[in-house]
């Protein structure tokens, strides 16, 4: 049976493949730094151009995987947007986040790392700091206690650099829920 890591696995090597860059966040990443939970789906941040989309499509061909059409790509990708692929055999859904090209981005991308996610399967994480920022901002927006559920057992789990999570905090506007947790 074809599950989440099986479809993780097929997406990060059809990104390595064809040069795409791309780490995972969301509730897998939240999971490999604290405890697991129930997710129903992936999370990437992926860094694609316009110039990129009709090798993009071809990567996740549609009796694989459902993708956008290439003029929902393109607006995507000039809005620094995200779309979802649907994998046809089992409905597992990957969002896909679009690089924004800001600093923290930038930051992000440069903290990414290389870790074995399940024997024989490694990818590109962001760091457990960037995932405990992004979590905040989530809670910012939508007031979701397992956004600070996450955040708490990332902490209890893994050893993390409060000094950098400070720093953002204050220039995201995030230190007031940071202080909180």
């Amino acid at each position: 049976m074809v599950g989440m890591l099986d479809i993780l696995k097929d997406v990060v090597n059809r990104f390595n493949k064809n040069g795409i860059e791309y780490f995972l966040v969301g509730s897998m990443a939240s999971m490999y730094y604290g405890r697991p939970r129930f997710t129903q789906d992936l999370d990437l941040v992926v860094r694609i151009k316009a110039r990129q989309v009709s090798e993009f499509e071809k990567l996740f061909p549609i009796d694989e995987y459902y993708s956008p059409p290439k003029e929902v790509l393109h607006d995507e990708i000039s809005r620094k947007g995200s779309f979802n692929l649907i994998h046809q055999g089992t409905g597992i859904k990957v969002d896909i986040v679009l690089d924004k090209e800001t600093e923290f981005y930038r930051s992000e991308f440069s903290r990414k790392q290389k870790v074995e996610i399940a024997p024989g399967l490694e990818i590109y994480m962001a760091s457990p700091e960037d995932v405990i920022l992004k979590k905040l901002d989530f809670y910012r927006e939508g007031g979701s206690e397992k956004h600070l559920t996450d955040i708490r057992e990332i902490i209890m789990e893994t050893k993390v650099d409060n000094i950098y999570i400070e720093s953002w905090a204050d220039r995201l506007g995030l230190r007031e829920i940071w202080e909180t947790i």
